[in-house]
């Protein structure tokens, strides 16, 4: 077993202790389970789920574990977390009421620049598709789908919401829906242009490697 191969394991280690640090405090600190209901927390569930069975996998297959499939995978997983902490950066912070907080760095900066460092430099290169940046719209896609059915059908609480039952000021449809539609095409549109960055960051290394 490589150095190198080590370095990574057991950085993953500490990855998912962060991940699963920042989705229990946000939890027991701030709205109990109803804190599943925000976007932030479920992708950094998602994140610790999947870096557990990352671990996992290398566990069994040693330095055999970057299957092309696997990679993919992972990338969606990458882009679904950064979003998490793009939005918050620019639209949600500037409004934030408990931003220094560990739950709030953790689950905002500190688990999604730590994934995407690991996919970027751990990685290996030219694994995706062009197409995949378009598949990897689908988690968030389906967040705004159940989001929007929640406040307007389930109305479940969410904690701590200014705009309970919708999370997020930007999927408030009492605002008027062209405000949410508008909102939901730049994300969307910003969100597919960030993947295929990614996907072309990722060729040109595999090109230069």
């Amino acid at each position: 077993m490589s150095n190198k191969f080590k370095f990574i394991f057991y950085s993953r280690i500490f990855l998912f202790l962060a991940a699963f640090t920042g989705v229990y405090l946000e939890i027991v600190n701030r709205g109990g389970f109803g804190m599943l209901l925000y976007y932030t927390v479920l992708s950094n569930l998602l994140v610790a789920i999947f870096i557990l069975y990352l671990l996992r996998v290398m566990k069994r297959d040693g330095e055999n574990w970057q299957s092309p499939t696997l990679l993919r995978l992972k990338g969606g997983v990458t882009m679904s977390i950064m979003i998490t902490c793009v939005i918050y950066h620019f639209l949600l912070a500037p409004i934030a009421t408990n931003f220094y907080t560990l739950e709030n760095f953790l689950c905002h900066y500190i688990v999604p620049l730590w994934f995407f460092a690991d996919t970027l430099f751990f990685d290996k290169q030219g694994q995706y598709k062009i197409w995949d940046p378009v598949v990897w719209t689908i988690l968030p896609l389906l967040y705004m789908i159940f989001a929007l059915f929640n406040g307007l059908v389930l109305k479940l609480d969410i904690p701590n919401s200014k705009v309970s039952p919708f999370p997020y000021f930007f999927l408030n449809v009492a605002k008027g829906w062209d405000v949410v539609i508008k909102w939901c095409a730049i994300i969307f549109v910003a969100y597919m242009l960030a993947g295929f960055v990614f996907y072309f960051i990722k060729q040109i290394k595999r090109k230069s490697s």
